[in-house]
Formats: C-alpha cells, sequence, structure tokens
C-alpha cells in the first residue's frame, strides 16, 4: 500500500468501492462495525462476523477472563439480544493500517470502558485485540 495522508486528506481505500477513506469515514466505518460486535443477534446469519476476527485476537473481558478468537466466536454465536449502547465512540490512527477504537458501551447490567485495536489487512479492517473494563 502506498502512504497514505492523513488529516482529512483520503488516506486507505475503502473495503466495498475503492475510494478512499477520510478519517470521518474510517470512524463511522469501525462505529458500525463495533455495532455490529456488540448486537450480533441483529445479523441474519451471525457466522459472517468471524472474518472481522483476527487470526491472533484476544480479548481482556470485564470478567477477567482472557478469550482467545475461537471462545470469542462462541460467544458470539450463543449470546442473546440485549440492550446495548456505544457512546463517545473516538478513533485515534496509531499508523496507516493500525487504529484504536475507544468507547463506553452501556447496558441494563453494567457500563463499561472499552477499546479495540484494529488492523487493516487483506483488504479489511480487523479487530486484533480488545478489552473493556467496569466503570462506575
Amino acid at each position: 500500500m502506498a502512504a497514505p495522508f492523513i488529516g482529512g486528506q483520503p488516506f486507505l481505500q475503502d473495503l466495498d468501492d475503492n475510494a478512499s477513506m477520510t478519517s470521518a469515514e474510517l470512524q463511522e466505518h469501525l462505529y458500525a462495525l463495533e455495532e455490529r460486535l456488540l448486537h450480533p443477534d441483529r445479523e441474519p446469519d451471525r457466522a459472517v462476523l468471524a472474518p472481522l476476527f483476527a487470526d491472533n485476537y484476544r480479548e481482556f473481558c470485564c470478567s477477567g477472563r482472557i478469550l482467545d478468537r475461537q471462545q470469542t466466536i462462541e460467544v458470539l454465536l450463543a449470546s442473546t439480544p440485549r440492550p446495548a449502547t456505544i457512546s463517545f465512540f473516538y478513533v485515534t490512527l496509531l499508523s496507516p493500517e493500525v487504529a484504536l477504537a475507544t468507547y463506553h458501551a452501556t447496558t441494563n447490567a453494567a457500563r463499561s470502558h472499552r477499546s479495540s485495536l484494529w488492523v487493516y489487512r487483506d483488504q479489511r479492517w480487523q479487530i486484533q485485540f480488545h478489552q473493556g473494563t467496569l466503570a462506575d
């Protein structure tokens, strides 16, 4: 990939139509991916979410558990619908191919601070790491 421009200028190729993505478009795109992972029950076939996880994916859960890719996919496939909202969503571009998404997630049971490390490879964004921390 050629060295992209950052700061409102195009810096990456979009997944679908190869049009350049701006920082705002990347923020919207990663927000949509995070929403899909937060609400897997909205997918007609949850299995379509599996490619969003990098092969070396790890998750540090609010409970203290550490999950790998396969464990996370199993949880995602078996989860039940829940009301949950994302707020204070922000993306920090760490390099042209790496972005950090941070946000608050609120459910009926808890509020948490979350962070996800997204990596651009094979012409798509994949989540490589996720952490949730309970918030008071």
